[in-house]
């Protein structure tokens, strides 16, 4: 279930990302004759004001970016021309790089069918390196924190303490009541609607 006002999406996800919400939206004003300007938009995670002063306070060392094989080297991308996310981007990008290194040899070339592997893409910056390139990784980090499809990544700070998927969005916990394989629709609407409006007094909706 999503809650849309103005240019703001609360979403009850059960588990599904932003990606799945922002395909069915597309194709849901497709469907309504709305133009193609439309239908080129992103879903942008509202990072946690908490995790995004300790990045810019403390800095980052490094984060690993872990992908799906199955995911990185997939034939096709959905959509995937001129509204690409920056973790979409990424992923297919490394996805080439990866079918480049191992059609060079059949055996290694077996690895793109894996189901279950993953590619870990570690990105460091030394303690005594330029502050450009600390400055850098912060905004990178910042990037991935905010695309509300980076699902699978660890931030290091330079504190040795780390961030991770769950921690990093605004997000709010809350307990509704199931029968068999559904929650109620009502109690959900109504959570979700008490959420914006908790989000709209406390001022992260102004942006």
């Amino acid at each position: 279930m999503a809650l849309i006002r103005g240019n703001h999406v609360i979403s009850m996800n059960c588990g599904r990302n932003a990606g799945s919400l922002r395909i069915y939206l597309q194709q849901l004003f497709r469907k309504a004759g709305f133009s193609d300007a439309a239908r080129q938009f992103e879903l942008v995670r509202i990072g946690s004001p908490d995790k995004l002063a300790i990045i810019h306070a403390i800095g980052v060392m490094g984060i690993d970016l872990q992908f799906d094989i199955s995911e990185v080297t997939a034939s096709e991308v959905i959509d995937g021309a001129r509204s690409d996310s920056m973790w979409r981007t990424f992923k297919r990008s490394f996805g080439d790089a990866f079918k480049a290194v191992t059609a060079r040899d059949e055996s290694v070339e077996q690895l793109r069918s894996a189901e279950r592997v993953t590619v870990t893409v570690s990105i460091k910056v030394p303690t005594g390196d330029l502050d450009v390139a600390k400055n850098g990784l912060n905004e990178f980090s910042e990037e991935v924190v905010e695309d509300e499809e980076a699902d699978s990544f660890v931030i290091h700070l330079r504190d040795r303490s780390t961030i991770r998927p769950h921690e990093v969005s605004v997000r709010k916990e809350v307990s509704i009541e199931a029968a068999a394989n559904t929650v109620s629709v009502f109690q959900t609407w109504d959570e979700m609607e008490t959420y914006m409006a908790e989000l709209l007094t406390n001022g992260q909706l102004e942006a």
